[in-house]
Parts: structure tokens; sequence; C-alpha cells
């Protein structure tokens, strides 16, 4: 339910979809049977920052290394490219830790 206004005066409360915000009228149904965009299915490629391999985060900023600018976790980028998949193995308990430098 959505409120409108008048003003500042309350006028009514409208229906709404929360995804496309269709209002609905007393008698309509609520649901609209209509194709759901691609970037919103399951399969479609996902390309965020946040999956960008170009992408940093620490605690005081998160940013594109390629673009050296300032992003957000969900930005697109149309020169986005996939993090490598991680290794498999894991890693042996007699080796020693990888060094800091």
């Amino acid at each position: 339910m959505v409120k409108k206004y008048d003003g500042f005066a309350l006028a009514g409360e409208v229906r709404t979809c929360a995804f496309c915000g269709h209002e609905f009228s007393d008698e309509e149904p609520q649901f609209v049977e209509e194709e759901i965009p691609d970037w919103s299915r399951e399969g479609a490629p996902k390309k965020v920052c946040y999956r960008c391999r170009h992408y940093v985060v620490n605690p005081f900023v998160q940013k594109c290394m390629l673009r050296n600018k300032e992003v957000e976790a969900l930005d697109s980028c149309p020169r986005f490219s996939p993090r490598p998949a991680p290794p498999n193995e894991p890693p042996d308990p007699e080796s020693p830790p990888p060094s800091i430098l």
C-alpha cells in the first residue's frame, strides 16, 4: 500500500506492485502476468563491481583499480572482467604461511 497525498493532507491509499510500481484498481487482481526483465533472471550474468577482478575493498573506501575511482559494490561497468576462480586444493598444513612481503 502506498499513501497518496494532496499537499499535506492524506488523499488515500493505493495498492501497488513492489517490483514495478504498477497501481492496481479495486477490482484488478494483485498480480500482473508480464515477463520479468532480463536483469532479474536467476541465470543472467551479474556484472557488478563486487564480482569484478579490479574491485578492492578496504575499511575506508571501495575502489575500482582499473579506473582508480571510488565505487559501490552493486555498481556496474562495461569494462567488467570476472574474478578468477579460487583454487580448489586445501593448503598443506606442513607448509609455512605465505609471507606478507
